[in-house]
Parts: structure tokens; C-alpha cells; sequence
């Protein structure tokens, strides 16, 4: 009886037609779970790894799918690029008006104190070649120690070359002012000043004044030593030679006059070929005029060029020292400037030749509307 009972137990009908792995492995009974199907066949250890190598090959890529995902991958960095170029170059223009603002602020307090702009040039004491108006606003750009060390005494004070001011050469060399350089120039911001001397070029200019004023006229040829340079001459700006001007005879409105202007960028020549043309003639910020008779404006400029003009050749640019080196800069479609009111506004390549005039002019009645 108990024989039969025990067979009973193991037939087909006496039991589940399935077994729970689980169970069965629990249990020992893997002999069981093999007869009734409830477990995972055995596979021998080949068939494994054919398995493995199958599975790889479904889940891997192909050539082509890769060079798919490359080309999506290079198209999509094509297509980024250019916004983070741009970001970039919107953080550089914001740090060249900052700039700009920062030079025109200390026009205003060198104004404060003195009752007018400083002078856009003057003769040294001795009538030699003097200083530019970058020197008398340092104490107002937080280099009021360096403004006491300067020798205003010196035959020649703002030229550092061949010798000309020895004890000014040695307190300016290799010095580098982050507030005269935009971010964005691709100019060296050092320049030989005609000898082996190593100062500090800026890029912007002090605006003198335009070529259709009452004052313009035309420049003698001057020094032959870098070409002699002609164009025109002018005192109908903010800064100009020899004097200071005072808010009061800005009567065009400090808010429709320029200040200072931005020069930022190479000019080319004929050829394409890169070519400097700040306004200090490769001489430094520091220079100014000298008693020669040749009425160079280093520093300042004279406005007869159009916004974005680069053309090294073109007149009043070329020489030593072009008077008319045009407001240009390294940033799309135009170029920054600082009005006599000390705000900073974009000024468009677009501008047509007498808005640039008439912004330069401070008295000529012409007040500009509408030119941002």
C-alpha cells in the first residue's frame, strides 16, 4: 500500500504540471524539475559563450551607425560654436564700454577739480614734445603714484624714445594699463615708441574735432622719418591742443558730442597687408605734440573717415603722424565711443560721414538726433 501510494505520488496526475524552479532547486529535486519541465535546461559551456558572443553582436554598433553619430555630433558643435563665439565677444564689448566709461568718469572729475577737460596735448615746459591727456587724468584712473613719479619737468616728457626722457622711459616701461586696452583688440598692446623702448599703446583716442569745423584746415607735411603725413587739422572737439575746454563750451550738449573714441583693429593697406593705425603713431599713450611746426595730434584724432574705415592709405592715416586716423575697432558693425556726458553708446559702421561731423564738432550747431 504504501508502495503504491509512494508511486501514486510521482505520476503525471498526482502532481502540478509545473514546479517552481525555485522550489525544486531549494529542494534537491532538480531530477524532478527536469522530468516535469520546470527547470532551465542545462547548457554546455560552448553553447554559453556562442550565446554571449551573439548577444555582443546584436547590442554593438556598426561602422556606419558611428560615423552617423559622428557627423551628428560634428554638425551640432558646428552649430554651437558660433553662439559661444558670440557670447564671448558680447563679454569682451561689454568690458571695452566699461572702459570707456571708466576714461570718461575721470574726464569729468579732472573737470571737477580743475573747472575744465584736460588739454588733448600740451609742450613740455622746455618747448619740447610734451604730453598727452592720457598722463594728466592718471591720478583719476587710480594711478595717482605713477602721475607723482612722472618728471613734467623733463625737456621732452611724453617721448620715451632715443633717449629723449630717460627717468619717464624707466617709470613707463613694460607698464600695461588694463583700462586703455579692449578685451577684443587683436593689436599688441606694447609698442617701441621708434626706438627699443617698450610702452603701453592704447585703443582709444581723444576726439579733436572734424574736419568741416571753422578750425580745420590742412596739416603740413611733417617728418619724413615714417613718411610725412598730411590731412587735416582741427580744434572743434573736446580735446584738443594746447588747452583745456570747458563744459560750457560744449554748446552742442555734452549728450551729442564725443569724447573719446575707440581704435581697436588693424587697418590694411593696397595689398591686404595688416598695418597699424592708432593714434599715437606707434609712440605710446603717453606723447604728445611738439613745438616742430609739423601740428601732429598724437592721441587725438580728427574725424574724416567714415566708422570701420581701414584703409591705411587713405588720406590723413598714413605717415608719422596721420591727424585723421579713423574710429575703427575689432567688433561687428561698428565701433564704441564715450560722449562728453560720460555715457558710452555703439556707433554704427552704417553712419552716414556728417553724423560722425557733427558728433566730433562741439559747437557747430548741428545736434545729432536719433543716431543710436
Amino acid at each position: 500500500m504504501t508502495s503504491q501510494f509512494r508511486q501514486l505520488e510521482w505520476t503525471h496526475d498526482a502532481v502540478p504540471s509545473r514546479v517552481p524552479v525555485g522550489i525544486a532547486r531549494r529542494a534537491g529535486y532538480a531530477e524532478v524539475g527536469a522530468r516535469f519541465g520546470c527547470m532551465e535546461p542545462t547548457h554546455l559551456p560552448e553553447e554559453k559563450s556562442m550565446r554571449s558572443k551573439n548577444r555582443g553582436r546584436l547590442h554593438g554598433f556598426t561602422l556606419v551607425e558611428l560615423l552617423v553619430v559622428i557627423a551628428i555630433i560634428g554638425i551640432l558643435i558646428a552649430l554651437l560654436l558660433p553662439a559661444v563665439q558670440a557670447a564671448r565677444e558680447a563679454a569682451r564689448r561689454m568690458q571695452c564700454s566699461n572702459n570707456l566709461k571708466q576714461i570718461a568718469l575721470a574726464l569729468h572729475n579732472f573737470e571737477s577739480t580743475h573747472g575744465k577737460l584736460p588739454a588733448g596735448g600740451v609742450y613740455s615746459k622746455a618747448g619740447g614734445y610734451g604730453h598727452s591727456w592720457w598722463t594728466q587724468i592718471m591720478p583719476y584712473l587710480e594711478q595717482k603714484n605713477l602721475y607723482d613719479q612722472f618728471d613734467f619737468d623733463a625737456p621732452h616728457t611724453g617721448w620715451l624714445g632715443f633717449d629723449a626722457s630717460p627717468h619717464n622711459a624707466a617709470l613707463l616701461r613694460d607698464v600695461q594699463f588694463e583700462v586703455m586696452r579692449c578685451p577684443s583688440s587683436p593689436l599688441p598692446p606694447m609698442v617701441k615708441a621708434l626706438s627699443e623702448e617698450s610702452v603701453m599703446s592704447a585703443n582709444y583716442v581723444g576726439i579733436a574735432g572734424a574736419t568741416d569745423h571753422p578750425t580745420a584746415k590742412d596739416k603740413p607735411g611733417g617728418d619724413p622719418l615714417g613718411g610725412a603725413a598730411t590731412g587735416r587739422v582741427a580744434a572743434g572737439g573736446v580735446l584738443i591742443l594746447h588747452r583745456g575746454v570747458s563744459f560750457s563750451e560744449i554748446r552742442d550738449g555734452t549728450t551729442n558730442t564725443l569724447a573719446i573714441g575707440e581704435q581697436s583693429d588693424w587697418c590694411r593697406n593696397a595689398t591686404g597687408e595688416l598695418m597699424e593705425c592708432r593714434s599715437d603713431c606707434d609712440h605710446g599713450f603717453a606723447m604728445g605734440p611738439g613745438n616742430d611746426g609739423w601740428e601732429r595730434h598724437f592721441n587725438l584724432t580728427i574725424a574724416l573717415h567714415r566708422v570701420n574705415d581701414k584703409s591705411s592709405t587713405a588720406l590723413g592715416v598714413a605717415g608719422n603722424c596721420g591727424p585723421n586716423r579713423p574710429l575703427q575697432s575689432a567688433h561687428p558693425g561698428g565701433a564704441q565711443g564715450a560722449l562728453a556726458d560720460g555715457s558710452v553708446q555703439f556707433l554704427s559702421e552704417s553712419l552716414d560721414i556728417q553724423t560722425i561731423y557733427d558728433l566730433a564738432n562741439r559747437d557747430d550747431g548741428n545736434v545729432v538726433q536719433n543716431a543710436w
